[in-house]
């Protein structure tokens, strides 16, 4: 079934789509491979994007052929080495070595991509020094501003803690501000114990 818009198309999203719509790309010309890799990273798609598509789909490298394959993708935006060096295959003999070697050596550069494309998404942004040091005050705080739990108390282990939970006590900063009478008649715990854990959890606000 032919797709009718160009959200119909696998990792085609809205984004992609703006920028296809603006190069005349059709939804037909992907299925029917009538667009190259290369020609969706120079109309703007995003590389990651454009190789996943190309890989979907099936589309070639490039539509032009030839011996200057290498200088082209050279040109193209975004390519990975590891790209660059299938758009290289592309170029040479299928018949120079032995095909299963070849593809073994595909597919460890094909790896090498996908894990580039994975750390890209993962980036943190703004991928450069500017803004550094606020991203770093904001973690900074974030970090600080954790609460401490509770099996930070000697004597107070994950079971303790989970007991703890059920009244409500997470944390040690609620457990220094507790009622001990009430926390151990609800939790069928000594009430001296409970008087000894927010004691100390109050030496720790």
């Amino acid at each position: 079934m032919e797709p009718e818009e160009l959200t119909d198309i696998k990792f085609v999203g809205p984004a992609t789509k703006a920028v296809l719509e603006r190069a005349g790309v059709e939804p037909t010309d992907i299925a029917e491979r009538r667009v190259s890799h290369a020609q969706l990273v120079n109309f703007g798609v995003n590389p990651g994007v454009a190789a996943r598509i190309r890989r979907e789909h099936s589309l070639s490298w490039s539509l032009e052929g030839g011996e200057d394959l290498d200088r082209r993708a050279e040109q193209v935006r975004g390519l990975q080495d590891g790209e660059r060096a299938w758009v290289a295959e592309s170029s040479t003999d299928w018949d120079a070595e032995d095909l299963s070697a070849r593809q073994q050596r595909l597919r460890a550069e094909t790896e090498d991509v996908e894990a580039a494309e994975a750390a890209w998404r993962e980036t943190e942004w703004p991928n450069r020094d500017e803004g550094r040091e606020e991203i770093d005050a904001e973690a900074a705080w974030r970090e600080k501003s954790k609460p401490t739990p509770v099996t930070r108390i000697d004597g107070i282990g994950s079971t303790y803690a989970d007991r703890l939970a059920e009244a409500g006590i997470q944390s040690v900063r609620s457990l220094a501000s507790c009622d001990p009478e009430r926390v151990a008649a609800s939790l069928e715990l000594s009430e001296a114990k409970v008087t000894e854990w927010r004691d100390a959890a109050k030496q720790l606000v």
